[in-house]
């Protein structure tokens, strides 16, 4: 009985601190998930619109235009 008090104790204790610890990354890691996010988007060009690529427009081949 004296064993499992403080063993008791202990793993209580010491899932407190995983418990903890994941709230903690929680809360610094997936803020700089967003930012890094937001940065790679921001990065990358708006290819859906064809007057970025003027090669691909379909009036410039077409007889009479």
């Amino acid at each position: 009985m004296t064993f499992l008090i403080p063993a008791t104790l202990f793993l209580t204790v010491a899932s407190l601190m995983v418990v903890g610890g994941a709230i903690f990354a929680l809360f610094l890691f997936f803020p700089l998930f967003l930012l890094a996010l937001v940065g790679v988007l921001a990065g990358t060009a708006d290819r859906m619109v064809r007057r970025h690529d003027p090669s691909m427009n379909p009036t410039r081949w077409r007889p009479g235009h």
